[in-house]
């Protein structure tokens, strides 16, 4: 990113959008990254912004690739039930699981461009959902680069306490997957 001085920045954001779309880096790494290169404030700008360009583009290739994938997928069962499932807790649905930690976002972002789900409730559920988890990488990130063991480690285990509350509570959720 410095060799790229005053672009890096929209190189990074570039970078983080095709991560959500193509996802050949993991989430977590690009998020810590920001944080590390960038500092917190402006990391989490950036990372926040690559990943609502990179969210809305899943979205709507999804939503370009639809008729086709309704066709394939329309009768089966499990098709169904998260049509059924996202008409009746859709947005609060959707802003748990972008909100948990470790749960696979980008690809929810296609799931749901191909569910009955409007881009107007779409683009703010992802946009609140995604932003603790970005906001604790990015503060990761800036604490392994000043070294500040203690800022880390606070973040890391609310992540963890996070993701332990969602297993806890996901057969409460999600009861048709038990």
């Amino acid at each position: 990113m410095e060799s790229r001085g005053a672009l890096g920045p929209l190189v990074f954001v570039f970078l983080q959008a095709l991560q959500v779309i193509l996802a050949p880096l993991p989430g977590e790494a690009t998020g810590f990254a920001a944080g590390f290169i960038f500092g917190p404030f402006e990391g989490f700008i950036l990372a926040m912004l690559g990943l609502a360009l990179g969210s809305a583009g899943a979205f709507f290739l999804a939503r370009a690739f639809r008729p086709p994938f309704e066709r394939r997928l329309g009768g089966r069962p499990f098709y169904l039930r998260a049509k059924t499932f996202t008409r009746r807790h859709g947005p609060t649905a959707a802003f748990l699981l972008f909100l948990f930690p470790g749960f696979p976002k980008d690809y929810l972002c296609y799931a749901l461009g191909l569910l009955p789900f409007p881009f107007r409730v779409f683009f703010p559920v992802m946009l609140l959902g995604r932003a603790p988890a970005t906001l604790a990488l990015t503060l990761e990130g800036d604490a392994a680069f000043r070294k500040d063991p203690e800022v880390f480690l606070w973040v890391l285990l609310f992540a963890g306490a996070a993701t332990a509350a969602f297993w806890a509570l996901k057969p409460r959720l999600f009861p048709e997957e038990e």
